[in-house]
């Protein structure tokens, strides 16, 4: 689907993107800061087709969509909240560009899962940012990973603790997971969690914290009550994996001995 659909609509794009954008590495060694700086410069003044167009050249050029998230997505974003910081980009401006981020991602994770079986959606994740969070960008990209891989997904963007609640006992989810950037006391993560166990319609719901709370302070995951953390959406869909083989492996071994 990427080779036949994707590249050949996105190069043709490219071709037609205003001039003066450099254009985009072939390889993933030259994703660094300087390509990160012409992205993000893009994002804040370009349309989403000119954002495409340079995601399509790194696709054409064998760079994988998991690295193009990693390596130049994510630090473009982040790189804008540096620009609200720096007083170099309005509010306005940051808001747009991170929904023109957004839309990149739909445009590419959408059309490849495009081709997968419904008979192959096994698994279900339940993907939130934590009380206030403002930065959910990367929940995105989370999200994204998961739903390429075949597990079907949902996204709140803002909820309220009872919205999480109402989501988690009116439908079945075998994976919450919850991103929190800012500094948000563990109590208030604890108590949401606990409120998600308690409310989940799945009692062996699995929990998954990710965020820059987390990569500053791992040591939260036990206070919370989470049962792991990851740092990239490619490293929590291997520990979620992992962790439900396990869970299946276990209750086959009960299934078999009763």
């Amino acid at each position: 689907m990427v080779e036949a659909e994707i590249i050949p609509r996105l190069m043709l794009a490219h071709r037609g993107a205003p001039a003066g954008i450099s254009p985009a590495p072939a390889s993933p060694r030259d994703l660094g800061p300087a390509t990160t700086e012409t992205f993000a410069r893009m994002v804040v003044t370009r349309e989403p087709e000119s954002l495409i167009a340079f995601v399509g050249s790194l696709l054409q050029g064998g760079v994988s969509l998991d690295i193009i998230y990693r390596d130049l997505l994510i630090p473009a974003a982040r790189r804008l909240g540096e620009y609200w910081d720096e007083d170099s980009a309005s509010f306005t401006d940051v808001t747009v560009g991170l929904g023109r981020l957004q839309q990149v991602v739909r445009a590419l994770g959408w059309k490849a899962a495009g081709g997968q079986d419904s008979s192959r959606l096994l698994r279900s994740a339940f993907f939130a940012p934590g009380p206030g969070e403002q930065h959910i960008f990367g929940l995105f990209i989370v999200e994204d990973v998961f739903r390429r891989a075949g597990w079907r997904t949902w996204v709140e963007t803002s909820p309220t603790q009872q919205e999480l609640v109402e989501t988690v006992q009116n439908h079945w989810f075998d994976l919450f997971g919850l991103s929190i950037s800012c500094d948000t006391s563990t109590e208030v993560i604890g108590s949401a969690i606990r409120g998600i166990r308690e409310a989940s319609r799945n009692p062996n719901i699995f929990v998954m914290v990710g965020g820059r709370l987390f990569l500053e302070q791992p040591d939260l995951l036990s206070a919370i009550g989470a049962d792991a953390m990851a740092s990239t959406g490619g490293e929590a869909l291997l520990v979620a994996n992992h962790a439900l083989l396990i869970a299946d492996n276990e209750v086959s071994a009960l299934t078999a001995g009763g």
